[in-house]
C-alpha cells in the first residue's frame, strides 16, 4: 500500500468514507495504520469493527470510549494562544478542547460528522442600522442581514491536529422538510431571526453554499435532495464551506 504522509492520509481516509470500489475492508485498514505508526487509531477501527453491538460492554467495548477521547484531543487554538487568566473563548464553549460536549460521529477511526445543539450555535445574524437599512431600500438593495460563522462554526472549520478536517457540521434543531415523495428541501431565509418553528429554514448565506439543486417544483424557492440524509449531508458541508469561505 502506499505510504502514509500528512498530504495522503486524508485522501486515503476519503477514499473508504466514500465507500469506492477499491476502498479498504476496516480491518486492512486498521493493519494499515498499525504499520504505518497510527497504532491507537487502528485499534479504534479494529475494536469499531469487532465490537458493532450498541449494547455490548465487552473489553474491546469499554476501550473505545478512551481511545476516542485521546484521539479527538483538540485543544482550542484561541485558548492556547491566550494571556493567563483570560476568559476562555466561545470557540470552545470554555472547555479549553474544540470538540469536548460535542456528539461526534467517527469512521475510519477518525471524526467525520460533529452536531451543535442549534442552527444559532453556527451562524450568527448582523443586523444592520435603521439608517442602513433604509439607505439599502432607497437604493433599491434588499436590506438582509450579513450572516457570520460563530467563533465555534470557525474553529471546527479548521483543520485539526490529526490532520483530516471534518467533513461536514450538523445542527441539531434543522430538519428538511419532505416537499413530495422523494424530495427532501431547505428552505433559504434572508432574516434576522432564525425561526425555531421552521425548522427546514436555514440562513440565506450558508443555502448559497448548500451543494443542492434549486428544484423548479417548488417554484424555485427550495434546494432538494431525494432522501433526507442527503440533505441533512448536504447542510452539514454546507455550513462547513460557509465558514471556510468567510472573509469577514
Amino acid at each position: 500500500m502506499t505510504a502514509t504522509t500528512p498530504a495522503n492520509l486524508p485522501a486515503l481516509v476519503r477514499r473508504q468514507w466514500d465507500r469506492e470500489p477499491d476502498a479498504f475492508h476496516p480491518l486492512v485498514w486498521a493493519e494499515w495504520l498499525e504499520e504505518h505508526g497510527h497504532t491507537d487509531r487502528g485499534e479504534l477501527v479494529r475494536k469499531e469493527w469487532e465490537c458493532r453491538d450498541p449494547d455490548c460492554h465487552c473489553v474491546g467495548c469499554r476501550r473505545i470510549r478512551p481511545l476516542r477521547e485521546k484521539l479527538s484531543a483538540w485543544p482550542c487554538p484561541r485558548c492556547v494562544r491566550a494571556a493567563p487568566g483570560e476568559t476562555p473563548c466561545p470557540a470552545c464553549d470554555e472547555t479549553g478542547e474544540v470538540l469536548t460536549k460535542l456528539s461526534l460521529v467517527w469512521d475510519c477511526g477518525f471524526p467525520r460528522w460533529v452536531t451543535l445543539p442549534t442552527i444559532e450555535d453556527a451562524v450568527r445574524a448582523e443586523a444592520l442600522t435603521t439608517d442602513t437599512r433604509m439607505r439599502l431600500r432607497m437604493e433599491g438593495i434588499d436590506p438582509s442581514p450579513d450572516y457570520a460563522p460563530t467563533p465555534r462554526l470557525r474553529a471546527l472549520a479548521a483543520v485539526p491536529p490529526w490532520g483530516v478536517p471534518l467533513d461536514g457540521l450538523r445542527v441539531g434543531d434543522r430538519e428538511p422538510m419532505q416537499y413530495v415523495v422523494g424530495l427532501w428541501v431547505w428552505y433559504g431565509t434572508r432574516a434576522t431571526e432564525i425561526s425555531r418553528d421552521n425548522a427546514h429554514h436555514i440562513p440565506g448565506a450558508v443555502w448559497d453554499r448548500v451543494d443542492l439543486p434549486v428544484d423548479e417544483r417548488t417554484a424555485g424557492f427550495c434546494k432538494a435532495a431525494p432522501t433526507e440524509q442527503a440533505a441533512q449531508d448536504a447542510l452539514a458541508r454546507g455550513l462547513v464551506k460557509f465558514a471556510r469561505e468567510y472573509t469577514g
